[in-house]
């Protein structure tokens, strides 16, 4: 599944209902990953992706025996990165979020932008 997102406050909340119920059907009755989480890691990275002045933001969604994969691509620049916040902060986990529930993900350079693929593995 793929789908295309204007980089406005909209695209978090659009990007949750496209991925939600496909997901859910997709997954049946597999408890690896959690749809919560896959839903979860796609909000904060359109969300991150938003804040970044993106234009447009791409979403794919790739669910196979083994694995479930988003990738999250835009046009801002900027790159992501890892931060450590205090409770105080009041934004800046987005990705530590993403770490906490990914089993894998990285960063690849686009001209203009980034994409970001995120990959959970359904063996455990």
């Amino acid at each position: 599944m793929r789908t295309e997102l204007p980089g406005d406050l909209r695209a978090p909340a659009a990007a949750r209902r496209f991925i939600d119920a496909p997901l859910r059907d997709l997954l049946g009755r597999a408890t690896r990953p959690a749809a919560e989480d896959v839903v979860l890691v796609v909000s904060e990275l359109v969300t991150n992706a938003v804040r970044a002045d993106a234009d447009t933001i791409g979403l794919s969604l790739t669910v196979d025996e083994e694995r479930v994969e988003v990738v999250i691509s835009d046009d801002a620049g900027g790159w992501p990165t890892l931060r450590q916040v205090d409770w105080e902060d009041p934004s800046g986990r987005g990705l530590a979020i993403v770490d906490e529930l990914a089993d894998r993900w990285d960063a690849t350079e686009l001209y203009p932008g980034k994409r970001i693929t995120v990959t959970w593995y359904r063996g455990g």
